[in-house]
């Protein structure tokens, strides 16, 4: 099997190609897996990773008509003939595509050489790169929450593709190897790889409202707020001191760690990030990025909400105070944190990397695992 994944511009478009890159070599260790992708986060961290990376030229379509059109037409077709050639040379048996409008004119390559394309949407609201290569696409993966966005054969609910190594930690080792306490209450705050100046001040003033608590937070800033939130952390602490410790760091690496070493989290809802805290199975409270596209982390963050699993907080409505009141009433309650915990789990698709693996198989024509079962189960039958 040789595959090419494209897609990205962000970690949520990005990392369930990579799920899905790990899951087919855990199954098929001769098979070959190459991305193709632009200039954004993907260049960094696929490499990084150890996987071999192609970069094309792609470029957002503006939304209204003018010279900016045209510039990115231009653009993208330049990344269109690069993204053939590039697939020429590999001749990958399928291709997958991710979202991020780098997909689009590598699925729009694979379409034209008539290489299987497979779309894989992680949002409630599919984005409009894979809107538009699903009319061409031979299979389709989506979040239950996303199930009636596509009216056409192929379609499959397969949920997010989480990585494997996300999924690894162990409490204690990881809370030594964060600097935490073995044996606190923790938080773990996220605002995305950049971090996010609203949940920054928010779980910063909340901090100090419970700073007599006997909690801990790991909180994840961006590399441009650090130094005030540690700013912020050493005023407290010459007030206090306080009970409560705030770790603040710029970025984690090991986000297995930090989920094991967590109880509860605060945190953006990107389909990605929320595939991962569901099969963790943490009590979260969700901060949708008001200015993503169709407002789809609102809709991503719905359902869990409704399952039980999460409490929304609208991000301005977010304040110190309304977050230290959230935070105060969890830390008092541990049945509901449990009843939180157990409907996050019941939503989460564990098995989403190994489902697309197997949809990205039949678009090539090969044989799946469900094949393979259904092939054993008639030779033992036939015995």
């Amino acid at each position: 099997m040789r595959l090419v994944i494209t897609g990205g511009g962000t970690g949520g478009h990005l990392y369930p190609g990579i799920a899905v890159a790990e899951a087919l070599l855990a199954r098929m260790p001769e098979a070959t897996v190459r991305f193709i992708g632009g200039t954004r986060i993907e260049s960094r961290i696929v490499p990084a990773a150890g996987w071999p990376y192609t970069r094309v030229a792609a470029h957002p379509l503006p939304r209204r008509l003018g010279v900016g059109q045209l510039k990115a037409a231009a653009i993208n077709l330049l990344g269109l003939v690069q993204a053939a050639l590039q697939l020429g040379g590999v001749r990958p048996n399928a291709v997958l595509a991710t979202g991020g409008y780098v997909a689009g004119p590598v699925g729009l390559a694979a379409v034209l050489l008539g290489i299987p394309l497979v779309v894989q949407e992680q949002n409630a609201i599919p984005g409009l790169t894979n809107r538009w290569l699903a009319r061409w696409a031979r299979r389709i993966s989506l979040p239950p929450a996303a199930a009636g966005a596509f009216r056409r054969t192929g379609v499959v609910v397969t949920g997010v593709p989480v990585r494997p190594s996300v999924l690894r930690g162990e409490r204690r080792a990881a809370r030594s190897a964060l600097g935490l306490a073995a044996d606190r209450f923790t938080i773990l705050t996220l605002g995305g790889s950049q971090g996010a100046h609203t949940i920054n001040r928010a779980i910063t003033e909340a901090a100090t409202l419970l700073m007599y608590e006997p909690v801990q937070i790991l909180h994840q800033t961006g590399g441009e707020e650090l130094e005030w939130v540690r700013g912020e952390i050493g005023h407290r602490e010459h007030v206090g001191p306080p009970v409560l410790r705030q770790v603040a760091v710029p970025f984690i690496e090991r986000m297995g760690d930090a989920y094991a070493a967590a109880d509860l989290i605060i945190c953006r809802a990107g389909a990605s990030t929320l595939a991962e805290v569901s099969a963790w199975g943490l009590p979260a409270i969700l901060v949708p990025y008001p200015h993503a596209a169709g407002d789809h982390q609102e809709a991503n963050a719905r359902p869990l909400a409704e399952a039980g699993a999460a409490e929304i907080i609208a991000d301005g409505d977010l304040t110190g105070i309304r977050l230290a009141q959230s935070l105060g009433a969890l830390l008092r309650a541990p049945a509901r944190r449990h009843e939180m915990a157990e409907a996050a789990r019941a939503t989460a698709h564990p098995d989403a990397a190994d489902r697309v693996v197997d949809l990205l198989l039949e678009a090539a024509g090969l044989p799946t695992r469900r094949s393979s079962e259904e092939a054993g189960a008639r030779g033992i039958a036939a015995l």
